[in-house]
């Protein structure tokens, strides 16, 4: 079990059973204990396992890791620590390293020996800090990010994401408190990398050499007040002739005004690997004859029996079978009567069957009823009972968990199990205002299923039953497909794992009305292994193919006086940029996409939806609907538009 999240060591590591680390999931050790005290945790073997109350594991911390604090404190915090781990520092100064030695052997110049080249600079967060504060970059990414928090303060109806500072009359961004924990205003758009870069960029030796003499003097005679008065100059406070602060120069004159225009018309791209199949290599070493006559042992690439790599997950684990299933539902005499063998009544079954014996044609059989009003051996046969069945259903084991509401149940592929499960359920059921509440999370707990199996043969009206840790359910093959076409692969079906989903097709019919497909996994390996292109160039309707989309791919969104005049893309406006989308997912007919410099929600599952991605644009139109897409160089610029067919 890890203690919390990227920490390798031994001391974030304690030993215990699979199913405890899977209730614990992503929680401390100490929050585990806390949301779990007192639990029994059901082991294979039929074991289970108590968690410790709060107390209970305190005192045993600190008993058994009084000689490890280090292991002690991990196992006892109550939050996870915000500065970095000592694995990650020490990898950060031995990455640093290796880079500063790489970049040395770009730019040495001619008889320089030194490990470090003199053109190479290091610096550190402080500098770049100080620098962008002193350059004005700060307020101008207040200015960039504005319209964010202006948008959350209208759908939140509040002022709490920011509000007009009186002083300078600009929207100054916030986050309201509860929110404020990890929440770094810079790390929400991806254009962050290249302020910083335009600081280290326009950042000198000289500049470093006095930051750092500053941070390092020990009392003002270790000055350097020589690059001070070239580097910087007094900035005095208003209506005060002594009160001043020195503030470094910037760049060139209108540095702030071109860092900020050239910021807002940047283009964010983003690597994509659509890698899906290649040809396995192997390589083996073999004695290979010399001109000399001698021989000498050399890689080889062998040739035969080459087969395909598949470079993405085919499938989820779960594997599913199919199965026939039946029920019941009620139907008109007549319909009965014309499939007497699926009557439920065996009484009426039995009748029906005599009287087609006795050679009665349906009739006939039914005014035999309707003499009788419907009505026969005291029942009313208006309305039959009748089975039928259901095919091509896939089903497949699961765990019972709290998931198993009443409606889930129906979903259980036994009925048996179903009248168990639904009896334990009543038991956790109560009246509120009229209406029944039903709480699977307490009748499934691990505490619950216990009590299930403990009571289970009085659940089963006195009949005996194995425990029920398990069961089977299912559900319609929708998107699933065969393992196989071979043996008993073409019975199990699977489903496309997360990821997998790499092409998004989009076609038009000669309306130009667009139509849509996402691609399966299994059919674009099956294409790209017959050397087709990933994407079918007409879909089952005969449209034709517009484009096809992948993820990080950007799209364009045209208004409408672009769409039949704009060719030019060498040149763009920070209004284009807003209109520029990157698409992160999508399946069956649906495309999320996000706006491309867009890094991370101000809010989790606010901002942008419960998913933080959008099928619309900030101004609300379908994007499906109306994009282009864009193909981007590797140096960020718009090579190609896709409009219309590739």
């Amino acid at each position: 079990m890890t203690l919390f999240l990227h920490d390798d060591s031994f001391s974030n590591k304690v030993i215990c059973e699979a199913e405890v680390n899977k209730l614990k999931d992503n929680q401390l050790g100490l929050e585990f204990i806390q949301n779990h005290h007192g639990e029994k945790v059901s082991l294979n073997f039929n074991k289970t396992a108590t968690i410790f109350g709060e107390e209970e594991y305190q005192d045993f911390v600190k008993a058994q890791y009084a000689n490890s604090r280090g292991k002690m404190k991990k196992l006892l915090l109550v939050d996870i620590p915000e500065k970095m781990i000592e694995r990650q520092l020490n990898d950060t100064r031995y990455i640093s390293k290796v880079v500063k030695n790489l970049l040395s052997n770009i730019v040495r110049v001619e008889g320089e020996d030194e490990t470090t080249s003199k053109n190479v600079l290091s610096s550190n967060g402080t500098i770049t800090n100080t620098l962008k504060q002193d350059w004005g970059l700060n307020d101008i990414w207040n200015d960039i990010i504005a319209p964010r928090f202006i948008r959350m303060n209208e759908l939140t109806k509040s002022n709490n994401f920011g509000e007009i500072n009186p002083n300078t009359n600009k929207f100054l961004p916030k986050v309201p408190i509860e929110l404020q924990k990890g929440f770094n205003k810079k790390r929400i758009d991806h254009r962050h990398h290249a302020m910083d870069a335009l600081v280290i960029a326009c950042a000198s030796r000289n500049h470093i050499n006095y930051l750092n003499n500053e941070y390092a003097k020990a009392d003002k005679k270790d000055a350097r007040y020589d690059l001070k008065n070239i580097l910087c100059y007094k900035k005095y406070n208003e209506g005060s002739s002594d009160n001043y602060k020195w503030i470094f120069k910037k760049p060139w004159d209108n540095f702030t005004v071109d860092a900020k225009e050239t910021l807002q018309t940047i283009l964010v791209s983003f690597k994509q690997n659509l890698r899906v199949i290649n040809k396995t290599v192997n390589n083996y070493q073999k004695w290979v004859p010399q001109s000399d006559g001698t021989v000498k042992k050399e890689f080889v690439r062998q040739t035969k029996g080459d087969s395909w790599a598949v470079r993405k997950p085919m499938h989820k684990d779960t594997v599913s079978g199919i199965v026939q299933l039946r029920f019941k539902k009620i139907v008109s005499l007549s319909v009965a009567v014309d499939n007497p063998d699926w009557v439920v009544d065996k009484r009426l079954k039995q009748k029906i069957k005599e009287l087609i014996a006795q050679n009665t044609d349906k009739k006939k059989i039914q005014k035999f009823f309707s003499d009788k009003e419907n009505s026969w051996n005291d029942n009313d046969f208006s309305k039959v009972e009748i089975y039928y069945w259901e095919r091509d259903k896939a089903a497949s084991r699961v765990k019972l968990d709290e998931s198993f509401t009443r409606e889930r149940i129906k979903s259980i592929t036994d009925t048996g199990i179903q009248k168990i499960l639904n009896n334990h359920l009543n038991n956790y059921c109560n009246e509120e205002n009229g209406k029944i509440i039903e709480h699977p999370e307490l009748a499934f707990s691990n505490e619950g299923i216990d009590e299930l199996n403990k009571n289970i043969t009085n659940l089963n009206d006195g009949k005996f039953h194995q425990s029920i840790i398990k069961v089977r359910t299912y559900e319609p093959i929708g998107n699933k497909f065969n393992v196989g076409f071979k043996g008993n692969k073409k019975d199990k079906f699977v489903e496309a794992a997360k990821g997998t989903n790499l092409f998004f097709a989009i076609y038009a019919d000669e309306n130009g009305k667009r139509s849509y497909e996402t691609i399966p996994l299994n059919i674009v390996i099956e294409r790209q292994k017959q050397g087709l292109p990933s994407v079918p160039e007409k879909n089952e309707k005969g449209h034709e193919l517009l484009f096809h989309l992948s993820p990080n791919d950007l799209v364009y969104i045209p208004n409408e006086d672009e769409k039949n005049s704009l060719d030019d893309f060498n040149t763009i406006t920070k209004e284009q940029i807003e209109r520029i989308y990157k698409v992160v997912s999508f399946s069956s007919y649906s495309l999320f996409l996000v706006r491309n410099n867009i890094a991370n929600p101000i809010v989790n599952k606010v901002e942008f939806s419960a998913l933080n991605k959008t099928e619309k644009s900030i101004e609300g139109v379908m994007i499906k609907d109306c994009c282009w897409k864009l193909n981007i160089s590797r140096l960020g610029k718009i090579s190609k538009v896709f409009k219309d067919k590739v």
